[in-house]
């Protein structure tokens, strides 16, 4: 008897990572001032990202190239008279080890005027052996249901035939946090996010 069964194991973990992305964001009518005060902002965001490094906080840290373009649009109360507006905008990312600056650190980037959300992720190390174990009780499962069919019909499983990944797995991620500013009181409290990483398989079993 051929018999065909999945199984499914999934594991949670306190986050060791915290990703704050800062986007700069500035318009003005004025190509100059709109490039100035984001530059400013950008060097700004980008200087404190390389302190965390230094100071052990942070464990990598990216600066995207600054852009900017012209939008048009009609004056309010008007539908002839254009106005020009200069867009400039940037993105800065820090990987933060130390957890408990995240609240902090997104408060005085908000403060400065930036634009943050965070992403939660576990090391690259770590992550790799949850998917490792995840996979063999996932394998371990799913003949285990194999063996539960197998009784059921008054026989036993025998022998492996074929293993694959069911789809769309294995799973790992975490919630995303956005901040668009800071609290009046100081930094808002952060809860580190738990991260889910999952296995399925599919098996076929004799």
């Amino acid at each position: 008897t051929t018999i065909h069964a999945t199984g499914t194991r999934e594991s949670h973990h306190r986050a060791e990572r915290a990703t704050v992305t800062a986007r700069v964001f500035l318009v003005s009518q004025d190509r100059a001032r709109s490039i100035e005060g984001a530059t400013l902002l950008h060097n700004r965001i980008a200087a404190r990202a390389q302190q965390l490094r230094d100071a052990g906080d942070a464990t990598w840290h990216a600066a995207d190239p600054i852009s900017t373009w012209a939008r048009k649009s009609y004056q309010e109360g008007s539908k002839s008279k254009v106005v020009v507006e200069h867009v400039t905008q940037s993105r800065v990312r820090i990987k933060l080890a130390n957890l408990e600056l995240v609240g902090p650190l997104v408060a005085e980037l908000a403060e400065a005027g930036a634009e943050t959300d965070v992403s939660w992720s576990l090391t690259e190390a770590f992550r790799r052996q949850c998917e490792r174990a995840a996979r063999k009780a996932a394998v371990g499962a799913a003949r285990e249901v194999a063996e539960d069919y197998a009784d059921a019909l008054g026989e036993r499983v025998v022998r492996v035939v074929s293993i694959s990944d069911a789809p769309d797995t294995p799973s790992f991620g975490g919630p995303q946090a956005r901040f668009a500013a800071a609290s009046a009181g100081g930094s808002a409290e952060v809860t580190v996010a738990e991260i889910t990483v999952s296995a399925s398989v599919q098996g076929v079993f004799e």
